[in-house]
């Protein structure tokens, strides 16, 4: 049965002398409508489960607009001025004589909303609080096992600064009213977590015991157990009785004492364990009570009031159990025994009373936009956690050692403060050693890549960009600058998405071809342009990742981690390689990061491989962008309509004209161009000789021929190199001879090509004069190669 839409609830503001002031009605607007998730957009919650959770009793849901009401015209209703985002959230009514009136619009505040009633002159009257819940269905379990998650990072961090046995623990909240709630935050994840309270239980249901023996006295006439000492009672023993003749004793002895003094075994719970327990146990409330006391205004923090006495009510519990009561004081901590380092429970609890006192004295400076004013940012806080589960995966596929504790942790006037905050830069790097490359590896938080029309620097060509977490891999052998100078440098970006529940999905809607894209498809497309015109595009996401892959210059891949079900990974690839890619990777509180470390370790074969076709491509941008040639001017350009698109074999496209080779080669006059055309051949010199061809790349992978005489004339047209993939053959001078060759030879062997006309040139002349960049021995006939752009840029077209 779906539960019933609560459609009002009350909100009493009180007095200072505890009277009722005014009550606050909220609504749901009359244009709400059930959303798909099917939660209810309003809630009175008991007060005893309210006070337990550290919660408000009136609960909205984010993203749900409301209608307020005060039974009091005289007041006006406000939000608290120390909440960090009061823009849009209490709208009054602008309506004549309908100011105690207006909207309530949460949006994306979640946590404690903390409210005030002014009177006439804006002066505070009172104040309370509603509690604005997320959408996710696990945001409190989540909230919590992230907390405890980073907790336990931060405590292991502080641990390799100090080592346990030179910190000096006394756990103290400190003095400053603004980490009072961090603090806080840091030392309930520690007695919140469920292994701490699972020992508790398991302490207070198995308590460790031992036998205590104590001497009592017992009268002859009961059995007893027999012993040296008790022997010795029976004979020494004083106000004996006489033994009757007929018993079988009297012939040994005649009387024996009235009572023997006998041990007897009785369990007891009084262990310096337990003891030590007990000691733990008041340590936290102690502690709890300092930071309560030290709260400088209860009213604006009365969540951290509120927390702080639900928890200090966990504990009195525990105190107060059977177990407990039994327990004396302490007269030293058996920090050696084998119970407190073994035992389940004690184990437990014996490892939180070490971290607590570091935790005591941690101070997250960026954690007031997480827990700040009452908050519950679940999703900040989910950006945060999803840095410490990469930054594990980083350290453990790249084989690198924890960060040092420097990196994530500075020294503060009175404990160590914690460095991750939104919006800062931080960056740990590391060098990593894979067959077939040693790597430079960088993992940064924050890290902005700055707008610049500079394509040999680091950044965005278009818009200031800053991804959530970006793994930055290049060679060891270059800096970082001069990897990104040289395209050597591979960026993948992650960004931390709490809110999104189906961003795999999102990508799964774009697999199919263009037949595929029947009337639903379309439908759907149209869909999506209603939902742009609405401002809900649900494909914003997406749309970052590819933002971030083109416009961040050698970035290779941009991957959504959203807290999905396990297993609903999605990776697309722009070509058949790891990288280039885009895609989404389910992570959540509780679950493994398996999907992740399989993909870094692709990322990290793939990029130590030289032989990848993304390396080859890298090395042709980095080459082709390496010079900024001036434009081809318009007249030039109208050149190249002779120029086949196509290439030699007629089904793929041709080269680009910078990669397309000419060779320039002596013709000596009218015979000897007739015997290259009847023959198809071409011959150059070889060795070091003078006019000897030199085996160059141009020169070797060369695709036409272009022929000039002595007077500096080129011979209009071009000769194609048949298979210029095979290169030249080797003739003899005899060879050359017997195929008609129309002058002696002068040298024992040549370089021959095989030639044909290139028909398409035929109209075609050139001017070897404004050639740029020939050599100066090349009127003397010395061989040399270009490209056929700047061959192009000389060309004279005859045609009509």
């Amino acid at each position: 049965m779906a539960t019933p839409v609560l459609e009002s609830a009350e909100l009493v503001f009180v007095a200072a002398d505890g009277a009722a002031r005014c009550t606050l009605s909220i609504y749901l607007q009359g244009n709400w409508r059930p959303q798909a998730d099917g939660l209810a957009p309003l809630l009175d919650v008991p007060a005893a489960q309210a006070l337990a959770d550290g919660e408000g009793q009136v609960q909205l849901l984010e993203g749900v607009r409301y209608e307020y009401a005060l039974d009091n015209a005289a007041y006006r209703l406000a939000l608290a001025q120390h909440y960090t985002d009061t823009q849009g959230i209490v709208m009054q009514s602008k309506a004549k004589g309908r100011a105690h009136c207006g909207v309530l619009n949460p949006g994306l505040a979640t946590g404690r909303l903390p409210l005030v009633l002014l009177d006439q002159t804006g002066a505070i009257q009172s104040s309370a609080f509603v509690e604005v819940r997320s959408r996710k269905l696990s945001y409190k379990a989540d909230y919590q096992h992230m907390m405890q998650d980073i907790t336990a990072y931060s405590v292991d961090l502080l641990q390799e600064l100090r080592a346990p046995s030179l910190f000096k623990a006394e756990p103290d909240p400190g003095h400053d009213a603004v980490t009072l709630g961090q603090r806080f935050a840091f030392v309930r994840a520690l007695l919140q977590n469920p292994a701490f309270e699972n020992a508790l239980h398991r302490i207070t249901t198995h308590p460790h015991q031992v036998w205590q023996h104590e001497a009592h006295e017992r009268s002859i006439a009961r059995g007893f157990k027999p012993t040296g000492k008790v022997l010795r009672q029976l004979a020494q023993g004083s106000r004996r009785v006489a033994v009757p003749v007929s018993h079988p004793l009297h012939a040994t002895l005649e009387t024996l004492p009235e009572f023997v003094t006998v041990n007897r075994a009785t369990p007891t719970h009084d262990t310096p364990e337990n003891r030590f327990v007990k000691f733990a146990l008041r340590s936290f409330h102690q502690f709890l009570d300092t930071l309560r006391a030290r709260v400088p205004d209860p009213t604006k923090d009365a969540r951290l009031v509120q927390e702080i006495t639900a928890l200090c009510t966990r504990l009195d519990e525990a105190l107060a159990s059977g177990v407990m009561r039994q327990v004396s004081e302490p007269t030293f901590l058996p920090l050696g025994s084998p119970t407190l380092q073994r035992r389940e429970g004690y184990r437990e609890v014996l490892q939180a009373w070490l971290q607590f006192a570091m935790a005591a004295k941690l101070v997250w400076h960026g954690g007031e936009q997480v827990f700040g004013a009452g908050q519950r940012d679940v999703a900040t806080l989910y950006e945060y956690w999803v840095f410490f589960k990469l930054l594990d995966v980083v350290a453990k596929v790249f084989t690198l050692s924890k960060p040092s504790h420097e990196a994530l942790l500075e020294p503060t006037s009175d404990g160590f403060g914690l460095k991750l905050r939104a919006g800062k830069f931080v960056a740990l790097q590391g060098v990593s050693t894979q067959p077939g490359r040693v790597l430079n590896v960088q993992f940064s938080y924050n890290r902005s890549f700055v707008a610049t029309q500079r394509p040999r620097q680091a950044g965005s060509w278009s818009e200031n960009l800053r991804p959530d977490y970006t793994l930055s891999l290049w060679p060891v052998e270059f800096t970082a600058d001069q990897a990104e100078l040289q395209e050597l440098m591979v960026h993948v970006h992650f960004d931390a998405k709490y809110r999104i529940d189906q961003v795999a999905a999102l990508l799964r809607e774009g697999e199919h071809d263009q037949e595929a894209l029947s009337q639903a498809g379309e439908d759907a497309l149209s869909e999506i342009k209603r939902e742009e015109n609405r401002g809900s595009y649900k494909r914003a996401d997406l749309l970052k990742m590819h933002a971030y892959r083109d416009a961040i210059r050698r970035t290779q891949g941009a991957y959504v981690v959203y807290p999905g079900v396990p297993g609903d990974d999605k990776r697309l690839n722009a070509f058949h390689e790891v990288l280039p890619g885009l895609g989404a990777f389910a992570l959540r509180p509780g679950a493994g990061t398996q999907a992740i470390e399989t993909f870094m370790r692709d990322v990290v074969n793939h990029v130590s491989d030289r032989a990848s076709a993304r390396e080859q491509h890298s090395f042709h941008t980095w080459q082709t962008y390496e010079s900024a040639p001036p434009p081809t001017a318009q007249e030039q350009r109208a050149s190249y309509l002779v120029l086949p698109e196509k290439g030699p074999t007629g089904d793929s496209r041709a080269k680009p004209l910078r990669e397309t080779f000419v060779v320039v080669g002596w013709v000596k006059g009218d015979a000897h161009l007739q015997w290259v055309e009847s023959t198809g051949k071409y011959n150059f010199r070889m060795g070091s000789a003078v006019g000897g061809l030199r085996l160059s790349v141009q020169v070797v992978g060369a695709t036409y021929l272009l022929l000039h005489g002595a007077n500096g004339v080129a011979v209009p047209g071009l000769f194609r190199i048949e298979k210029p993939e095979i290169g030249p053959a080797v003739h003899s001078a005899a060879e050359l001879t017997a195929m008609g060759y129309p002058s002696a030879p002068t040298q024992l062997s040549y370089l021959v090509y095989d030639v044909v006309r290139a028909t398409e040139f035929d109209s075609t002349e050139w001017n070897m004069a404004a050639l740029a960049n020939k050599p100066s021995n090349a009127a003397q006939g010395h061989p040399f190669a270009l490209s056929l752009l700047d061959l192009m840029l000389v060309s004279r077209n005859t045609g009509s």
